[in-house]
Formats: structure tokens, sequence, C-alpha cells
């Protein structure tokens, strides 16, 4: 009984959890459908209007450059003072020079414009280029008709509506007084204009209007059947900047836009009802894939409710009696979601279970870990101390140079075994060079001569550690000790703009060409590997005896760039020459190594 009653109250519930859901969603989208479909609507327009916009925008743009390719023509602007030259030659090249400039531009233009004229207002006087004619004279007068706002005042474009098309204008003024000294005017190709009307014709109810900058509507505007209610909004229309304007006014929705600096604006007009049919249509089809939702939702919460039940009340029983040491497993009784919800419970006991031993694992390691680094670090401060004895009982003894070779080497085992990070003050790398070259100069007493100049300026700056040592322990294994008689080094550290400049040069064996190239290879190709080897031996003081020239350029590449890895130049019998580049310190990382 209880079990029916569980299966019951399982089933109510998962038919209110899938029913309810869609119930409300389908009340709430019939309620916001007109507000979506609205918003749609305006998006989509508002795109048709960004794109007419472009589309005139570049129009204007190509007239624009066609105006003052031709006004920059010096020849051509000189030549409108010369077409009624007594000088009957004069006048025939000037003519000629225009009319064949003229049919150039146009033919360089003519899939935007159908005629291009330019009038000389001296003598009253239009030359025009088209597609049939390309030598054309005639009087203009500008007293009246589309010319006239040329006297007016100066204007930069218009446009303007005439029975053959529409036009463009384009005043030329004289610089020091504005003077009116001709104009230049092209027809617009009828195809390309009315390309606009068929990028905004959207809706077959829908209103489209070009206006010039005197509110003049101009051809591809909607002519008929134009309603009152829009007349009156086209006359009252005043748009103070260049942005997309929407607004819902009386019974349509306006998209409003001025094109470049005003001299055209688009108008469309699209009716409430358009958005109020389109949105019925769509509330119909969320009603009726709403109800068809939902009685599939009340069938499958039956179906599933009486599949599901039994398996999840013995699932949860055995997760209750689980516990951490026991991990008891469900033996999976179906291929359904029940099996595979079985499956995963089972991984993820033997998932706890492995994660359990792998955590002690990794602490048995880390304590290991530990006890290794504990020993590594009491080998060398002992080794540290015996020095320290050795050089106390030589000076006892009256030996004061071996005291100086044991405080020498002890210095250089604090340097390895120190543990102040990856990267030291120059100064710090140059005490532990020093010291290095003390011990060879010893060795190789009477033969070995070093010559060391630093810029004080550059002490401070950090580089990584272990960074000129092994250089000089290159030069001496591979450069001076292969040479018979005195050995020479030189190191200079000099500051320059931008950086810190090293130079390591010995005057020993060098090398030859094709070597030089093959090492200078392997450090520019072995960067990132290296790269990473150097980082992991640079971790601890236990590795140090593989750090060589592709250890060094690995590390420095990897603390300050490409930039910073080294320079090779070695001519045989000539020496070796190892350079590098350190980045100079800003004010805020004096006081950061």
């Amino acid at each position: 009984m209880r079990r029916t009653s569980l299966r019951l109250r399982l089933m109510l519930l998962m038919i209110a959890l899938t029913t309810l859901p869609v119930v409300t969603v389908t009340w709430i989208a019939t309620n916001n459908t007109r507000s979506s479909v609205e918003k749609e609507i305006v998006a989509a327009n508002r795109s048709r209007m960004l794109w007419a916009d472009q589309y005139l925008d570049e129009l204007i743009q190509q007239i624009d450059v066609l105006f003052y390719t031709l006004q920059i023509n010096k020849t051509l602007m000189d030549g409108m003072n010369e077409v009624d030259s007594a000088d009957v030659g004069v006048q025939y090249r000037t003519q000629n020079f225009i009319q064949n400039t003229l049919t150039s531009a146009y033919f360089a233009n003519s899939r935007k414009i159908d005629l291009l004229t330019l009038y000389v207002h001296a003598n009253k006087k239009a030359f025009s280029a088209n597609y049939a004619s390309s030598g054309m004279v005639s009087a203009v007068d500008i007293g009246s008709g589309e010319w006239n706002r040329l006297l007016r005042e100066p204007v930069n474009m218009y446009f303007k509506q005439t029975d053959s098309g529409i036009y463009a204008y384009h005043g030329i003024y004289r610089f020091e007084d504005r003077k009116l000294l001709g104009g230049l005017s092209v027809r617009l190709n009828r195809d390309v204009w009315e390309e606009v009307g068929r990028i905004l014709r959207s809706e077959p109810e829908s209103s489209v209007f070009l206006l010039n900058d005197e509110g003049e509507l101009l051809s591809g505007s909607t002519q008929s059947d134009i309603s009152g209610e829009i007349s009156a909004h086209l006359r009252q229309l005043a748009l103070s900047d260049s942005e997309l304007r929407t607004e819902s006014a009386g019974s349509y929705y306006y998209f409003m836009k001025k094109v470049d600096d005003g001299e055209l604006t688009v108008v469309k007009a699209v009716p409430l009802a358009t958005v109020a049919r389109s949105a019925n249509a769509t509330i119909r089809a969320g009603i009726v894939t709403g109800a068809l939702f939902a009685a599939a939702s009340i069938v499958l919460s039956i179906l599933v409710s009486l599949r599901i039940s039994r398996p999840i009340v013995s699932l949860a029983r055995t997760m209750r009696s689980a516990h951490i040491h026991s991990f008891e497993l469900k033996a999976p009784q179906s291929r359904d979601e029940i099996g595979l919800l079985e499956r995963g419970y089972n991984s993820m006991m033997q998932r706890i279970r492995q994660l359990i031993e792998d955590e002690y694992e990794r602490e048995i390691d880390l304590k290991n870990a530990q006890l290794q680094a504990l020993q590594a670090q009491i080998n060398p401060h002992f080794l540290n101390n015996t020095l320290h004895l050795i050089g106390g009982m030589a000076l006892t003894k009256g030996a004061p140079e071996i005291y100086k070779v044991t405080q020498v080497i002890g210095e250089l085992l604090r340097y390895a075994i120190g543990t102040e990070g990856d990267r030291v003050p120059l100064e710090d790398e140059l005490k532990h060079m020093r010291n290095y070259l003390f011990i060879q100069e010893n060795r190789f007493k009477g033969r070995c001569t070093v010559e060391l100049s630093v810029d004080e300026e550059a002490l401070g700056t950090p580089i990584p550690k272990f960074t000129l040592q092994p250089l000089l322990e290159n030069a001496f294994e591979h450069g001076l000790q292969r040479k018979m008689g005195a050995w020479r080094i030189e190191v200079r550290i000099e500051r320059r703009a931008r950086s810190i400049a090293v130079l390591i040069r010995d005057e020993g064996v060098g090398m030859e060409r094709e070597r030089l190239l093959e090492l200078r290879a392997e450090l520019a190709s072995g960067t990132r590997r290296r790269a990473a080897e150097a980082d992991r031996k640079a971790d601890g003081p236990k590795k140090r005896k593989g750090i060589g020239l592709q250890n060094v350029d690995a590390r420095l590449k990897l603390q300050f760039g490409a930039g910073s890895g080294l320079r090779l130049f070695s001519n045989p019998e000539r020496g070796t020459l190892v350079a590098f580049k350190l980045p100079v310190r800003t004010k805020g990382e004096e006081n950061v190594v």
C-alpha cells in the first residue's frame, strides 16, 4: 500500500513538474509574443536602415571623391578662366582638355552616374560628358533652377530632383573670398539610386522616403497613397545628428537616419497593423505547441514514474547503507538510465577508493622527498664547515695561502647552496665569478691574466644565478687549456641606453666556422626544450655539474625574452667572444631582484 502511494505521489509530482513549466512558459510566451515580434521587426528594420545608410554613405563618398579629384586638377581649374580666351588656339586646346578630362572622369564612374557636368560661372557655360557624347557645351543661367543654390550660399554638396533624375551638385569657390567660380554636377544612375528602396522594403505595407537637406522628396520614395499622418510627420521631421532614430507615433513605426553630413535623410514607416498580424500567427502557433507539449509531458510522466520508482528506492537504500570502509557495490539490473545511474554509483565508489589510496601514496612520497631534501642540505653544510676547519688549521700552521683558498671555496659552496631565489644582483654574481677566477689563477699561477671592467651603475641589475661562472668555465675548458703559453681573459660589463651589455672574451684556440654555426643553431633551435631543463636544474643545488652554454642561454631567454640570449663570435687561434644583454631596471624595480 505504501509502495502504491509512493508511486502515485511520484506520478503526480512528475506530472506537475513537467506540465506546470510548459503551461507557464506558454502563457508567458503568449503575453510576450507581441513585444518579441515588435523587437524583431524593429531590429530587422534597423539593420536595413544601417545597410541603406552605409550604401548611401559610400555613394556620397564616391561622388565627393570625384568632385574633389576634378577640383584639385590645377590644369582644369586654370582652364576654366581660358575657355573664352582671345587666342583661338588656346581656347580650342582648353575646351578640348576640359572635354577629355570630363570624359575620362565619367567613364571611370559610369557604373554610378549617367551624366557629368562642369559649369563655368565666368561665361555661364556648362561642359557635359555622358555615354553618348563627350563634347556637349551649353549655356546655363543659374539665376533660377537647380544650380541657383550655388549663388545663395557656399555649399559643398546637395541633391536635387529633376524630371530627368536625381542630381548631385558641388560648388567651386575662390579660396580667398568664397567667390563662385563654377560648379560640378552628376546625374545618378537610376538603378543605383533605386537600390536603396529595394534594400529597405522588407514589408509590403511599409513606405520609404528619401529627402534632401531641404526636406524635398527624391525619387525612390513612396509616392502613392501617402497618408496625412505620414506627411505631417515628415514636415515636422528635425534630426539633430546622424544617429539612427526609432519611434512609434500614431499608427506607424518610424525609422529615421541622416546620411553622412546630412545631405540626405532616409525615413521608413511601418504600420503597427503589420506587427499585430505577425504576432497573432506566432501566438496561435505557441498555444498549439504548448498544448501538445503539455499532453506529451503528462503521458511521459506516467510512463517514466512507473519505470523508475522501484530502482530509485533500491539505489537510495544502498547509498544510505554505504560506509567508508565497506564500499558496497550495486549490481545493475537494467540497461536504461537507472542502470546507468547504478553503474555511475559503482564507478564513483571505485574512484573514491582509488583517490584515498593515491592520497596515502602522495603523503608517503612527500615525507620521503622532505627527508631527501634534508639529507641534501646536510652534506653541503658539513663540507662547508669542514672547509672552515681546514682553513683555521692552515692559518694556525702559518699557511695563509691555504687559508685563503679554503675561504674562497667555502664562499663558492655557500653561493651554490643558497636559497635566495633564481635571480640575484649582478654584484653577487660578480663576487662568485671572482672567487672562481681566484681558484683558476692559483691553479695556473703565472699563466692566466684576467681583465675586469664593470660599470658600477649595473651592479644592482638582476641576473639569473650561475650565469657568468659557467661561461668562464667554458672558456677555460674549451679555449685556454688547449693553448700553450700565457692566457688572457677579458670580462667587460657596460651600461648602455636601454640594456646592460656583458662581454666575455678569451684569447684561446677559438673554433672553426662550421662548429660556430653548429653551436649557434643549437642555441636557436633548443630554446624551449632547454629552458625547461634549465628550470629543473635551477630548482636546487643538486645538479650544478651540467650547466653550460645551452643552459645559460635557455635561462636568460626564459627570464628576459629571446633578445637576451647568448651571441657567439670566434676565429681560429684568435679566441672566442660570448655576449648577452640584460634589461635595465625601471624605478619601480629598483628594490626588486
